[in-house]
């Protein structure tokens, strides 16, 4: 199985969250974007900046070399957290009627999951 497959797989591909944005796409990732199918603008694999990932992956002693495949996987990772963490907040907000995120739904989100309790007291 080729290292780009493997990307996929762990990133959710088999779901089809990013199977579309890769199916064209070459071997061995190295660039942020590629062309999508009309040529005129660029698809965006990863929402989050690749470099400044790449940077703070690189903050960390023990990293001395981050491939482009870790950091994509490591984006597509954090953007799922992010996008489930918004989503749970997201029902808060709406239990209170309101349309718009305050602090205190994602509060609420991390002390009523489980998997968010390590984020407890970091929005203090």
């Amino acid at each position: 199985m080729r290292s780009w497959d493997k990307v996929k797989k762990m990133a959710g591909a088999e779901n089809g969250e990013i199977a579309d944005a890769a199916s064209d796409r070459p071997e061995t990732p190295n660039s942020e974007s590629q062309l999508s199918g009309d040529g005129d603008k660029p698809e965006r694999l990863s929402k989050l900046p690749l470099t400044r990932i790449k940077a703070m992956m690189k903050m960390d002693p023990d990293v001395t070399l981050a491939s482009q495949e870790s950091v994509l996987l490591i984006s597509k990772a954090t953007e799922l957290f992010i996008e489930s963490l918004a989503k749970e907040a997201y029902v808060h907000a709406r239990q209170g009627k309101r349309k718009t995120l305050q602090k205190k739904d994602i509060d609420n989100s991390i002390e009523e999951l489980d998997s968010f309790a390590f984020l407890e007291g970091t929005l203090d």
